[in-house]
This record gives C-alpha cells, sequence and structure tokens, in this order.
C-alpha cells in the first residue's frame, strides 16, 4: 500500500476512545459527532458493515451539501484494543450537481487506539486528476481539512457518551 498524503494524530484517554470506537461503528450516532452529518441517508441504520454506502447532507449558505461514501473496510481487534475504519469518498453534490470533481479518489482510514497513550489518527490518501493539477495546491486543501475536521469531530464531541435517545431522534420525529 503507497504512503497516505497525510496523518493527523489527536491523543485520547483510554475512555474517550472506547466512546469513539462506539459512535463511529454506530451511524444512528453520527449526527451527535459529526458536523457534516446533519443528516444520514443510509440503507441500513445501526452499525456500520463493510461494503454500507451513506450519505452525509448539510444546509451550507442555504444550499443542501450531500458527501457520498463507503465503508470499504473494518478492522478491530480486542488485544491490542484498537479499530480501524477505511471510508471511500463517492463524491459531493451541491443541490444535486457534482463537487469535487478533481479527485480521482479519496480515501480516509479512521484508526482509534483504545491502549494506554492511545488516541485518535486520520490517514488521507487521494489522487487529483491530470486536468487540475495546475490547481493543486488549492485542491489539496479539501481532503486535508476533512480529515482534520473527521479528527477534531471525533476526537471532541464523538469521546463522549451519546444517549440512545439521541440516536434517531430525527428520524422519529418525521
Amino acid at each position: 500500500m503507497e504512503s497516505p498524503n497525510g496523518v493527523w494524530r489527536q491523543p485520547l484517554a483510554t475512555e474517550g476512545c472506547e466512546q469513539v470506537m462506539a459512535n463511529l461503528l454506530h451511524l444512528d450516532r453520527w449526527p451527535s459527532w459529526h458536523t457534516s452529518a446533519g443528516r444520514i441517508l443510509s440503507e441500513a441504520t445501526g452499525e456500520l458493515h463493510e461494503g454500507q454506502r451513506f450519505d452525509l447532507h448539510r444546509v451550507e449558505r442555504q444550499r443542501l451539501i450531500e458527501e457520498m461514501w463507503t465503508v470499504k473496510s473494518i478492522r478491530k481487534s480486542e488485544a491490542p484494543r484498537f479499530l480501524e475504519v477505511e471510508f471511500a469518498w463517492e463524491g459531493q453534490q451541491r443541490e444535486g450537481r457534482p463537487l469535487g470533481t478533481a479527485f480521482a479518489h479519496l480515501r480516509l482510514a479512521v484508526t482509534v487506539w483504545g491502549e494506554d497513550e492511545g488516541g485518535v489518527e486520520i490517514a488521507a490518501w487521494w489522487k487529483i486528476r491530470w486536468w487540475a493539477r495546475f490547481m493543486r495546491g488549492r485542491v489539496n486543501r479539501l481532503p486535508r481539512a476533512m480529515a482534520k475536521q473527521w479528527l477534531n469531530d471525533a476526537s471532541t464531541a464523538g469521546s463522549i457518551p451519546i444517549p440512545a435517545s439521541y440516536e434517531t431522534a430525527i428520524d422519529e420525529s418525521e
């Protein structure tokens, strides 16, 4: 496997790591901790599984932004305690029109190490299409910002317990 374009880490206490693992694996909890997940559209709810597609919906400047993702792999272990979930970005849309077409592919791997001196790590791989190479600096900002935002969300709001009443509050009220 090729080396990632960027890796970002945040140390976290063992209890916080346990909560990040639980919240990351449970799609219904994402709107409570992930800032880009105001709403989620997925073929399945509950625990994530390999091959699952989901869309994160948010509103920016009164426009609907959709990020489409696929869960590529889930690896976990009890000894040592860790969880790694790899996501593949399937694209982004604003009001039904594609955005971010400068990327040939983008992958994020979220690794949570639940041992002493553990924490959360996000590794990102991306490739820019040939026609966008002259805008490389500007295009590279999106995956970096996305990875840093996921890391910040997971290590702050994702590291606290989310009550069951908040998990599906959006779906139940409609």
